[in-house]
């Protein structure tokens, strides 16, 4: 399976870390002067979530709650395409066809590893002074959830989608 390669090669990337960060090249096992150099730094998580504050699962405002809802019911009903484009629709996210065409494949990808989209609910609603709201939901599968992070600006009286992203990294939502 996919999901398992990719954990063992991340698994031999992290052991493999050490062992390159102290062999030098130029210097003996038996060199005491040898410092080890620091380990590179991972990858940043492209979607962090630092929970600073406890889930508020309740339902955002009806403006953001309506796209959002058509948006998963276009991904259950397996247009995914067509979910994206209306999503988007007048964003700069749907601006950049190659970045939605990126989100759309990574979607089937992940629904193909994960199994069908069964339904969805909101796991945290807060807001970033009175002008950003985040919304994160689960996304329900049959092999293992989905977390959807929904990232909203108002810069006037309408709210706008500034950031989206999913992943399948439910670690760090766990206390």
């Amino acid at each position: 399976m996919k999901n398992s390669a990719l954990l063992l090669a991340l698994i031999s990337f992290c052991l493999q870390v050490p062992l390159q960060a102290q062999s030098n090249p130029g210097t003996t096992s038996t060199d005491s002067s040898t410092v080890p150099q620091p380990a590179p730094a991972l990858p940043r998580n492209v979607m962090p979530v630092t929970l600073n504050h406890k889930p508020n699962p309740t339902a955002p405002p009806a403006e953001l709650a309506a796209p959002i809802e058509k948006f998963f019911k276009g991904l259950k009903d397996g247009e995914y395409a067509n979910a994206y484009e209306t999503f988007l629709a007048g964003t700069r996210l749907g601006q950049q066809k190659e970045k939605m065409s990126v989100f759309i494949s990574k979607t089937q990808e992940a629904f193909g590893i994960y199994g069908k989209l069964n339904d969805y609910e909101v796991f945290d609603n807060y807001s970033v002074g009175s002008n950003v709201m985040v919304l994160t939901y689960l996304s329900r599968h049959d092999v293992q959830p989905l977390r959807w992070r929904f990232i909203f600006y108002r810069p006037d009286k309408t709210w706008g989608l500034i950031n989206m992203g999913f992943d399948d990294v439910l670690l760090d939502m766990l206390d």
